[in-house]
């Protein structure tokens, strides 16, 4: 079994005028033999790795796997950053990420290409086989065409990664997709993995939220989701100093 720990909590935020944040989830899965990202996150998140894994007494020289649920730049982007590491893709993925033109939305076109160049040195996924001991792939294509989940056993209980099959508690609980290449083939891998996670009565890990338990007939946070975000404030160049925040808040009787 793994212990199971967040480096970075994703986050629900977009931006009407600048785009998505990109602040997607990033879990450690540890246990004797194995040090296991679930995602690489976006490059923004280089100092936040160092720092997490260094909290853990580790470096990114420890990891042994990284594995990513999707290739959007914000899932995949910092890959590279695992020297003695393989990199898992799911098989039918990269085979369609490698075929689009540079310039597609949310695809980082040169990551693509380094992955397609190791060639047999990058580990190919598929949905129902056992990418890692306790590490199980599940199929949840809709927000792109090969989007896998993962389901692993920790010390405490059955967690279900979900990468951006489901992106948040919102639509864990609506159905109702954002961002979706497939918004029916979404609806259908957000069933397959609620399925999962009641019949394990376990954790959610949502692509940019905090973890999600089943609660009565909802789903729900098991902690308060915050964010901070500053920003200068006038053209002096001097900085607010009550600074800017975006804050949600839940039930926080129970903790990760």
């Amino acid at each position: 079994m793994y212990t199971a720990i967040p480096l970075v909590h994703g986050f629900p935020g977009k931006s009407h005028s600048h785009g998505a944040f990109g602040w997607s989830s990033i879990w450690l899965l540890r246990n004797d033999e194995r040090r296991v990202l679930i995602d690489a996150g976006p490059p923004a998140y280089i100092s936040l790795i160092h720092k997490g894994l260094a909290g853990v007494g580790l470096t990114t020289a420890d990891i042994t796997d990284v594995v990513i649920t999707h290739l959007h730049w914000d899932h995949v982007g910092n890959f590279t950053m695992y020297p003695n590491a393989t990199t898992w893709v799911g098989e039918n993925e990269l085979a369609w990420a490698a075929t689009l033109p540079a310039g597609t939305a949310f695809i980082p076109d040169l990551h693509i290409q380094e992955l397609v160049r190791r060639g047999d040195h990058i580990g190919r996924m598929h949905p129902g086989s056992e990418v890692l001991p306790g590490v199980n792939v599940i199929a949840s294509p809709g927000h792109t065409p090969g989007h896998l989940a993962f389901s692993a056993e920790t010390t405490t209980g059955t967690y279900i990664f979900a990468g951006d099959a489901v992106k948040n508690v919102y639509e864990l609980n609506t159905l109702e997709v954002d961002s979706t290449m497939d918004e029916a083939a979404s609806r259908r891998s957000i069933q397959r993995l609620k399925s999962v996670l009641r019949d394990t009565n376990g954790l959610l890990i949502p692509g940019h939220d905090v973890p999600l338990h089943a609660n009565g007939t909802e789903f729900t946070r098991i902690q308060a989701q915050r964010a901070h975000i500053g920003f200068f404030a006038d053209d002096n160049g001097e900085v607010d100093r009550s600074i800017a925040h975006a804050e949600f808040n839940c039930d926080e009787s129970e903790e990760a």
